[in-house]
């Protein structure tokens, strides 16, 4: 299953890149939860989901400096850094989602402040960064 994860997941993000909410929609489960670092961050189903990243698409500027995506099953763990990670101090300037995706769309975004600990989510044995 991690070819097809690995393949939705950056599909998603290519989705992003172009600022094509209708791709981003189609790949997001109706029912998609994106669980934010804090409790209080959570969007439930695809139009709160899409609320928020049309929100985050708005200045027109990704602010992504590396992105990583790493197989784990049916779920990929993703990595980013850029400067809109480092305006959030326990962020340390990168960020760490793992998504879960099943018959091809996304069910869920989990956010996490470290790697070590979206590894460990995910269930997958951590990887060094740029693995």
């Amino acid at each position: 299953m991690s070819d097809a994860s690995m393949e939705t997941v950056f599909d998603h993000f290519h989705a992003r890149r172009r600022h094509d909410l209708d791709a981003i929609a189609t790949g997001l489960d109706p029912d998609v939860i994106h669980q934010g670092v804090m409790p209080e961050l959570v969007c439930t189903g695809r139009g709160a989901v899409l609320d928020r990243m049309r929100a985050s698409l708005g200045n027109g500027d990704s602010g992504i400096e590396r992105l990583e995506l790493h197989a784990a099953g049916d779920s990929v763990v993703v990595g980013i850094a850029g400067p809109r990670f480092r305006e959030i101090p326990f962020l340390n300037g990168e960020i760490f989602m793992v998504f879960t995706v099943r018959d091809g769309r996304i069910l869920r975004i989990d956010d996490y402040g470290t790697r070590e600990e979206a590894f460990r989510a995910a269930g997958a044995p951590s990887a060094g960064a740029g693995a």
